[in-house]
């Protein structure tokens, strides 16, 4: 029998899973030295010179481990567990199961023959009790010589102690550490001890990463301290993955995979290139038993920083925020358009009085560069979106129907309500069904749009086409989101003025139909299928 790959996060949790050669690298200029005080572009170390390509054949890599490990941390995390209490259990069945499993009479708490009286209250739990105590262990790294430290918040979070060893010349001091900010979308956490002299460890430039570069990981794999292993950057831009994020959220992902050992306990901890320069945050491993099989991932060290940055400032994150609903190019749409190429952004639904409304921007545009960075996909628009800060003014290149244009838009922050879960479908209204309806595809019943009903779903004067009047919760096209409500203004970008034309349309498509819908002042693409 197949057993499914599984995506763990890696941290040790009390021992228990929750989650050839290179080239001699010619010497590189020392890092500019961290400046006491001032902002945290002067406190930390930051090297971004290139690797070189040539050089003699190395046969060790001792001064990259003597390189970074003085800035690697072990962190022990602990928080109270709440577990079954077998005094919970109702005397008569207790004694049952001690005789079972041949336990002793005081296994687990007061004895069979002590029975709780009906209505006592079960005693309580000591939240300090060891027994009661989840434990996990993970790595972080030095970035400030005064004790800030970034690690992954899956190592921290719901901590109610945290504790950071820290190596010095062989001599090792365990510190009590607060959490200044936590991130749970990207995964990165800062914490601080009270410490100084520390020795922060050198940063790099993570954009500059090539496949096939040579990394190396440090941390405490199964709570070995200062361990070290190597191995190459195996691909990059590594999203979907479904390791980040907070609920049914999606997390921000661009993560970089190596074949470098990542096991449980390296969560937080540097992956490093061979000049011993932090390229990322080592995050989680795919893995079927658990333990390395080398698939592991890392959060590039610009992207961590980023986030840094602003959890120093005042411990939450701002990101930057377009205001569209977006998809990839994908075959379907692209057949739609008559377009060859498929990289790019599919403008699906504009936000009223958003940064992009303001800029121009309108559904069905295919959004190919923003800020001068190529759009691969819907992933990497979002990915880049995030990390600008509000305010800032992106130009933002798009496909109009096949033709090429800029447009600049200015990004504001992005609100609470745009991370909200997705909550259920309409519910149908209520009240008698008109006559004269027409099934557009299979579970969604469309009618003229009648001035009754332009009251009815509160539809604009100017807004023309034909309005969904029912969906069947178990069709398709509930699935891809259309609503009771909706007003079909365009079907296969043909404009529908009437149901018969609407059903027309909808006909001479073969496997799915592309619907144009307004929706309480928005407009957006559904692609639905036809059968």
């Amino acid at each position: 029998m197949n057993t499914p790959h599984r995506l763990l996060t890696a941290l040790t949790f009390a021992g228990l899973v929750t989650t050839g050669y290179s080239q001699q690298a010619a010497p590189a200029p020392a890092p500019a030295p961290a400046t006491p005080g001032g902002g945290l572009e002067a406190r930390i170390v930051k090297d971004t010179a290139p690797l070189p390509n040539g050089g003699q054949v190395l046969m060790s890599y001792a001064h990259v481990a003597e390189k970074i490990l003085p800035s690697v941390v072990t962190i022990f995390s602990s928080a109270p567990v709440k577990t079954p209490s077998v005094d919970r259990i109702p005397p008569q069945l207790r004694e049952h199961l001690y005789r079972f499993f041949g336990l002793p009479e005081d296994f687990g708490g007061e004895e069979p023959s002590q029975p709780r009286r009906r209505g006592q209250p079960a005693p309580e739990e000591e939240e300090d009790d060891p027994r009661n105590q989840q434990r996990g262990v993970g790595s972080g790294i030095i970035i400030t010589a005064d004790g800030y430290i970034m690690t992954n918040n899956h190592v921290v979070a719901d901590s109610k102690k945290i504790e950071v060893a820290v190596d010095n010349n062989g001599t090792t001091k365990t510190y009590t550490a607060t959490v200044i900010g936590a991130d749970p979308l990207t995964d990165v956490a800062l914490i601080k001890i009270e410490a100084t002299g520390l020795r922060p460890a050198t940063l790099t430039d993570s954009s500059k990463l090539r496949v096939g570069d040579v990394v190396l990981a440090a941390g405490a794999p199964m709570e070995l301290s200062r361990s070290v292993t190597q191995g190459i950057v195996s691909a990059l831009g590594r999203s979907n993955e479904g390791i980040v994020g907070k609920g049914r959220v999606r997390g921000y992902e661009d993560f970089i995979q190596t074949d470098a050992s990542i096991n449980p306990g390296n969560s937080g901890g540097p992956l490093v290139d061979a000049m011993g320069r932090v390229v990322g945050v080592s995050t989680a491993i795919l893995s079927r038993s658990g333990m390395n099989a080398g698939i592991g991932f890392a959060i590039p060290i610009n992207m961590a920083m980023r986030i840094v940055e602003d959890l120093m400032d005042d411990g939450t994150v701002q990101r930057g925020f377009l205001g569209v609903l977006i998809t990839d190019v994908t075959p379907q749409f692209a057949k739609q358009y008559g377009i060859q190429d498929q990289t790019g952004a599919l403008i699906t639904q504009v936000s009223a009085d958003s940064p992009a409304e303001k800029a121009g921007i309108q559904v069905e545009d295919i959004v190919t560069s923003i800020n001068g960075q190529k759009i691969d996909d819907s992933s990497r628009l979002r990915l880049i979106v995030s990390s600008l800060r509000p305010g800032t003014t992106v130009p933002m290149e798009i496909l109009r129907n096949g033709k090429p244009m800029t447009l600049n838009a200015t990004l504001e922050a992005l609100p609470e309500e745009a991370l909200a879960e997705v909550g259920p479908r309409g519910i149908p209204r209520s009240g008698q069904q008109q006559q004269s309806t027409t099934e557009l595809v299979t579970g969604v019943t469309v009618q003229n749009l009648s001035p009754a009903l332009r009251e009815r779903y509160d539809v604009p004067k100017n807004i023309d086409g034909v309005i969904v009047t029912k969906v069947d919760p178990d069709s398709r096209a509930a699935a891809m989101g259309v609503e009771e409500g909706d007003v079909i203004t365009h079907i296969n970008r043909q404009p529908s003025t009437s149901a018969a034309e609407a059903r027309t349309l909808a006909q001479g498509s073969d496997k799915t139909v592309l619907l144009r819908v307004y929706r309480k002042g928005d407009t957006m693409l559904l692609m639905v299928g036809n059968n």
